[in-house]
């Protein structure tokens, strides 16, 4: 349901997530309490996926306030917003799991589970640099890029202002909390196509259906329901999810944890499942 401030009432629970970092973030630079750095990974993959979200969905009516957003959720992930949108929404949902999609899973195919999450990451990164350059850059690339460069601005300038007044202590507090929220963001692309079928309008995702992990990472779990419906807004993936999906869904891509989904994925490429 729409109201007057968000899109949705349900990014409520947005904010919620994105208020309590901004917070725990503070408290980390401004007196050193190391304590709460599990929290902030938490919330920073929370973050990340706030992130994901807005870029398919604005979070606000008002554009002036959505370019507020790009900019806070920059500070919060230590990446920019308006840079994921083109290598995401063109790359990966555009092309999934073809040689243009930043995020393949072919890039660790043959390797064992343990492996292939170690370099899959690294090997995504370097596929983004590599295809940073003019001749990769599309015209809507283009389009965004001055978004991208003032975000990246800010965040310099975030840099600056903790390295200079608190020290680099606390720009660790900070980094440490962004690596592991791009990380995990980053990682779970690979359970969540790996050894799909791309051609399959249902069975190309791997689905997390709980309530737990959903509440916590904004029903990024419906993966399914999310690339067949990419401009849906995030609070509508369990309704389209259990209408339209799950009756269609092998039972073995939709798994109610977390942990269980990441073991479903593990076991299937150890047993030499997945190619």
């Amino acid at each position: 349901m729409k109201s007057s401030f968000f899109m949705r009432r349900a990014d409520a629970l947005t904010l919620t997530w994105l208020v309590s970092l901004t917070v725990i973030d503070v408290a980390m630079v401004q007196w050193e309490s190391w304590w709460l750095m599990p929290i902030a990974m938490l919330l920073c993959v929370s973050a990340c996926a706030a992130k994901h979200n807005h870029t398919h969905c604005s979070t606000f009516g008002p554009r002036w306030l959505n370019r507020l957003m790009d900019l806070w959720l920059t500070l919060l992930t230590g990446t920019s917003t308006s840079g994921i949108r083109v290598a995401h929404q063109v790359r990966h949902h555009g092309n999934n799991q073809s040689p243009d999609d930043f995020v393949r899973c072919s890039l660790v195919a043959h390797l064992p589970p343990g492996r292939a999450l170690l370099q899959y990451v690294p090997l995504v990164v370097k596929e983004v640099w590599k295809n940073r350059g003019p001749q990769h850059v599309s015209q809507r690339c283009k389009a965004v890029q001055r978004d991208c460069w003032f975000e990246r601005m800010f965040l310099w300038l975030l840099i600056g202002y903790v390295v200079f007044f608190h020290g680099w202590m606390a720009l660790l507090m900070l980094g440490i909390p962004w690596l592991f929220g791009q990380w995990f963001l980053i990682a779970m692309n690979l359970p969540q196509h790996d050894g799909c079928d791309t051609e399959s309008a249902w069975a190309h995702s791997r689905n997390v259906t709980g309530w737990l992990a959903n509440g916590l990472f904004l029903n990024n779990g419906y993966h399914t329901a999310h690339h067949e419906w990419p401009s849906r807004h995030w609070s509508e993936l369990r309704e389209l999810h259990e209408q339209q999906v799950a009756r269609e869904l092998p039972t073995h891509l939709a798994s109610e944890t977390l942990t269980g989904f990441w073991i479903a994925w593990w076991r299937e490429r150890r047993k030499g499942g997945i190619a």
